[in-house]
């Protein structure tokens, strides 16, 4: 036998349990994992903070590339963004983009320095040869 309830969010199959219990009917939240004795317990259950809060993080993960951490929540990625480890590997990150870059721009300018000496060098004899 089985006891169907209809959330908002999705469709809970209850399932009666009789090889715990002979004698009572124990209805259960499969997402959970809890098991009750009653259909109000259960419904009481289904409206709960805690059962909403893992329905709508089923499935559901955070990623931080950088740290190559994963969180089941939100709040947990937020919290690990504002940390310390997370922030000094950025750091690190956005120092080596910017040394790197200012390190080809600096060869660039040094290049078109020698050029422009060499130039000048050049006119410099022209005009003394003359």
């Amino acid at each position: 036998m089985s006891v169907e309830f209809h959330n908002s969010i999705e469709e809970v199959q209850l399932t009666e349990n009789n090889e715990e219990n002979a004698d009572k009917n124990v209805l259960s939240c499969e997402l959970c994992n809890v098991k009750v004795t009653s259909a109000k317990i259960l419904q009481r259950h289904l409206e709960g903070r805690r059962h909403k809060m893992k329905e709508e993080r089923k499935g559901k993960t955070f990623v931080c590339e950088l740290c190559d951490v994963v969180a089941n929540s939100e709040i947990q990625l937020n919290i690990h963004l504002n940390s310390i480890k997370h922030k000094n590997k950025l750091m690190k990150k956005e120092n080596n983009f910017i040394s790197a870059s200012t390190g080809t721009a600096g060869l660039w300018i040094l290049f078109f320095c020698v050029i422009c000496i060499f130039i000048n060098l050049l006119l410099l004899f022209k005009v003394i040869c003359q």
